[in-house]
């Protein structure tokens, strides 16, 4: 694990490339790859989960300078996954940096992961 600043400068420089292709360009199959990338980091959470926030806030500021449904609909797969990693203390501390707006516009993704992605301890 002696490389997360520079795995994580590699995935914000991949986000960022997601968040700015179109339907037309490949969006699906490159959001796709992009998710399979983050579900790589869940079994390494303890290790990774502080990097994650970086990632988390970048799809935030996203959401918030509008975003098409099509690409939230791509990237929700990958922003499971890496509040997947994310344990209690960075779900508050991604809360505690991003303004009311923000907060507004991430609690419906919040939500749908909890309702749909987390796992719970159940059967």
């Amino acid at each position: 694990y002696g490389c997360p600043s520079p795995l994580f400068g590699l995935l914000l420089s991949l986000l960022s490339h997601l968040l700015h292709t179109n339907a037309r360009k490949g969006l699906s199959e490159k959001a796709l790859e992009y998710s399979k990338l983050c579900e790589l980091l869940i079994p390494h959470k303890d290790i990774f989960k502080k990097y994650v926030v970086g990632l988390i806030l970048c799809y935030i500021k996203a959401l918030s300078e509008g975003m098409s449904p099509i690409t939230k609909k791509k990237l929700m797969p990958s922003i499971y996954a890496l509040l997947d990693v994310c344990s209690d203390f960075e779900t508050r501390q991604i809360n505690a940096m991003i303004d009311v707006p923000s907060k507004t516009l991430f609690a419906p993704v919040f939500k749908s992961y909890q309702k749909f992605y987390q796992y719970h301890g159940q059967a």
